[in-house]
């Protein structure tokens, strides 16, 4: 079954189609007993019984009101697809909203469904179409879905037209990143030290980042045959997080991935041109 295409069946079923979406009253439509509970090490449980449809158990613990949605709407994902593989489900807080490739393949698909049913694409498309990259616009968004932050830029990066990325980093390497369609522009994950000349690294040390955009030298940290010694990236990080996590936006507002329609000379014009290579993450060519 395909998580994202279960999630819209369920909303057209219950006559949703308008945001907030919030998993406790789809709870109570399809008879599924839900509270909140003080939790160790987990964030969301899914039992199933004979006496009851289910039982959706979400850590009470949790702080940000979008992220216990998107953890009820998570366990909502393995009542909808998992139900034959098991009767119980035990989510840990980093099996929930990530999409690092450590994650297991039935939590992934939980994920998957959890953002179409809280942000659904029929409704959302149209909001990321009117709003450019930067955190100020995806918390808003964020407000509208009554989603968590990263559950938020995620959909955003799948949805958008824009040249963008999120990286996630935490203890000064880059953990994960989830990159849009039109990001063409290389990330390494094998050399994953955070650059020291940026947000990201200052805001990993405790330090508060500007809340905008700042430009930084393009090749701390991605690569690209269009790439020159000057070119640069723009790069916005909140602060640290209650995980220990930096989340961090790239945007190539000025289209340095955008090679594939220019011919072989311009490709090959040395003027100025930076060799194409992957990014070493822990030398900044910026100037100190």
């Amino acid at each position: 079954m395909d998580p994202r295409n279960e999630a819209v069946k369920l909303l057209d079923e219950l006559g949703l189609d308008s945001l907030p979406i919030i998993p406790r009253n789809i709870c109570e439509k399809l008879g599924i007993f839900y509270i909140e509970k003080s939790l160790k090490e987990i964030d969301g449980i899914l039992f199933l019984d004979h006496a009851l449809n289910g039982m959706i158990c979400v850590n009470s613990t949790i702080n940000e009101i979008g992220r216990k949605n998107f953890t009820g709407a998570h366990e909502l994902g393995h009542f909808c697809l998992d139900t034959f593989d098991s009767n119980s489900f035990f989510c840990p807080r980093s099996s929930i909203g990530t999409n690092s490739k450590s994650n297991s393949p039935i939590e992934l698909r939980a994920n998957e469904f959890a953002a179409e049913l809280l942000m659904p694409r029929s409704v959302f498309l149209k909001l990321v179409e009117e709003h450019d990259p930067g955190w100020d616009n995806i918390m808003k968004l964020s407000e509208m879905s009554q989603t968590s932050k990263l559950a938020t830029v995620i959909r955003y990066i799948e949805l958008t037209e824009e040249s963008c990325a999120l990286l996630v980093c935490e203890k000064n390497k880059l953990a994960w990143f989830r990159a849009a369609k039109n990001f063409n522009l290389y990330i390494d994950m094998d050399n994953r030290d955070v650059p020291s000349d940026t947000q990201t690294f200052a805001a990993l040390k405790g330090d508060i980042p500007d809340d905008l955009f700042d430009s930084v030298k393009a090749n701390i940290w991605v690569a690209g045959k269009k790439l020159k010694s000057h070119s640069e990236i723009l790069e916005w990080a909140l602060p640290i997080n209650s995980y220990g996590q930096v989340l961090t936006l790239l945007y190539d507002e000025d289209g340095l991935g955008d090679c594939e329609d220019e011919d072989e000379e311009s490709l090959n014009n040395t003027d100025d041109e930076w060799p194409w290579e992957p990014p070493t993450f822990h030398k900044s060519k910026r100037k100190r």
